[in-house]
């Protein structure tokens, strides 16, 4: 069977125009002409709709920069705001200090419930379940707050209060 060229160049053209028309999502056969749809598949033939849809999605250089902007100003914050006490294999990890009157989180990687709770004085009781994080405020006074989990009493840790806050 002998098909001319000219035959299997305009169904090739078609193919690739329908394509292209599902990739993009506009309708081009109603848009373009004849004479432009064959320009057309000759460039979608250059570049498949896999690559056509991702130059568009690359080609959005505004929500690449406020992503990077927006990564980069909470990683220098969170530093200095949040203050984690972390509760990881039945241990507390803290930091050195927290300034007084501070909103402290508390994460409890453990599948455990725990507690930070003064053993001295009724400062602060958190109550984290397992997997969860919870928050309390540090004292508004300066100095050291032992504390311990009232589910599992060994676990015990001091909170370091500076007037500096």
């Amino acid at each position: 069977m002998n098909i001319p060229r000219s035959a299997l160049g305009l169904v090739l053209a078609t193919v690739l125009v329908g394509v292209a028309g599902c990739a993009s999502g506009g309708e081009p056969t109603s848009e373009a002409p004849p004479a432009e749809t064959s320009a057309a598949a000759e460039t979608t033939a250059e570049s498949t709709p896999e690559e056509t849809g991702s130059a568009e999605e690359s080609s959005e250089p505004a929500s690449e920069a406020p992503s990077e902007s927006a990564s980069e100003a909470p990683s220098e914050e969170a530093p200095a705001e949040e203050i984690v006490i972390t509760i990881r294999n039945f241990e507390y990890e803290m930091p050195e200090t927290v300034p007084a009157g501070a909103e402290i989180t508390v994460v409890n990687e453990d599948t455990a419930p725990h507690t930070v709770t003064t053993t001295e004085t009724e400062d602060f009781d958190a109550i984290v379940q397992g997997g969860e994080t919870t928050t309390f405020t540090a004292p508004s006074e300066a100095g050291e707050y032992s504390f311990f989990c009232t589910y599992h009493p060994n676990m015990t840790g001091t909170l370091v209060v500076s007037s500096d806050g």
